[in-house]
């Protein structure tokens, strides 16, 4: 009894060195872990996947014509969505058209108005120096004794007639080439051409970029007004993730900063992406009535700071999906 005492205390002293250096190892691998996959990380699940996603709408209102363009389906830039009735706004370019002819007509009377007011000018004014010449011989004889006082009177009055439609002639000249010179009429006609042209250009809805139509609210028939949605178009090429990390975990880190994104809507499937940059303000901030700690009773909140993460790619290479614009998603950002 007492060798088996004496063995199982051997047994224990032996023992004793390896347990410490298992437990050591152990403490030493839970420190290291949280040093290098804990405390080298900061990680959100308060994130979302944000990318650009316009509603198209028409710059014209008309009928609906033409739709070719469905929800979910995938569109090249410039690509045709929707057609409206052309009918109104060609008769619109048609009238302009005849108003801008009508207008540079006008212009051509004003032209050969102006053209027939010189030669009438002219005309006066060798009438008036005729009248001058009959003055002065008038007068001539007159003071020669040879001439009567009603012939001068007639040249006199002759002479005074003839200015006088100089004058009018002139007056006649320059409101015609004041009419000549002003182009308002025109130009005013020309934008007016334009103007339709351009009504005509918008009954055509185009995509303005590649992308997937979301959300399709019009139909062959309807009557659509300028600046009604008509489609909600996603880019499927640029996408990027915003999340919102406390400001807590945003001390260390800073645009450059790899970053590895999940989503639970893609079990396994991991994105590389980095930092991209840090919002200067919190989110309460950006909304439409920020709080005001001023006032009231405060409690302390731990705000959120919006952080643009770049999507990179798959992080295997293994063609994964592509991330709808808001899904929700995990991010992890190596900030060590």
């Amino acid at each position: 009894m007492a060798e088996a005492t004496v063995a199982t205390s051997g047994v224990r002293v032996r023992m004793r060195p390896l347990l410490i250096g298992a437990a050591v190892i152990a403490v030493v691998g839970v420190v290291g872990y949280w040093a290098v996959a804990v405390r080298g990380f900061e990680r959100t699940d308060d994130a979302f996947v944000d990318g650009h996603l316009v509603f198209l709408s028409p710059r014209v209102g008309g009928q609906v014509v033409e739709i070719s363009a469905d929800e979910n389906q995938h569109v090249k830039a410039g690509q045709v969505l929707v057609r409206l009735d052309p009918a109104d706004f060609e008769v619109k370019v048609a009238r302009a058209q005849a108003d801008l002819e009508a207008a540079r007509n006008r212009m051509a009377q004003s032209t050969a108005g102006t053209e027939a007011a010189a030669a009438q000018r002219r005309g006066a004014e060798a009438q008036l120096r005729h009248a001058e010449q009959e003055y002065a011989r008038a007068r001539s004889l007159f003071e020669s004794h040879v001439g009567s006082q009603t012939a001068l009177d007639a040249a006199v009055a002759a002479r005074d007639a003839a200015a006088a439609d100089v004058h009018a002639a002139e007056e006649r000249e320059e409101m015609e080439r004041a009419a000549l010179g002003n182009q308002a009429p025109v130009r005013q006609a020309e934008a007016a051409l334009a103007e339709a042209r351009l009504a005509l250009e918008h009954s055509v809805v185009t995509a303005p970029f590649d992308g997937v139509i979301g959300k399709r609210s019009v139909e062959i028939g309807a009557n659509v007004s300028p600046g009604q949605p008509l489609f909600a178009l996603a880019d499927n090429s640029g996408s990027w993730v915003t999340a919102n990390f406390k400001e807590t975990q945003i001390g260390r880190m800073k645009p450059g900063d790899p970053a590895e994104i999940t989503a639970d809507a893609f079990p396994g499937a991991r994105y590389r992406g980095h930092v991209e940059s840090i919002a200067p303000a919190t989110g309460a901030r950006y909304a439409l009535l920020p709080p005001d700690n001023a006032t009231g009773n405060f409690t302390k909140v731990v705000q959120r700071m919006p952080v643009r993460i770049a999507i990179d790619g798959d992080a295997d290479g293994g063609g994964r999906p592509w991330l709808p614009v808001g899904l929700s998603v995990n991010v992890r950002v190596r900030v060590r």
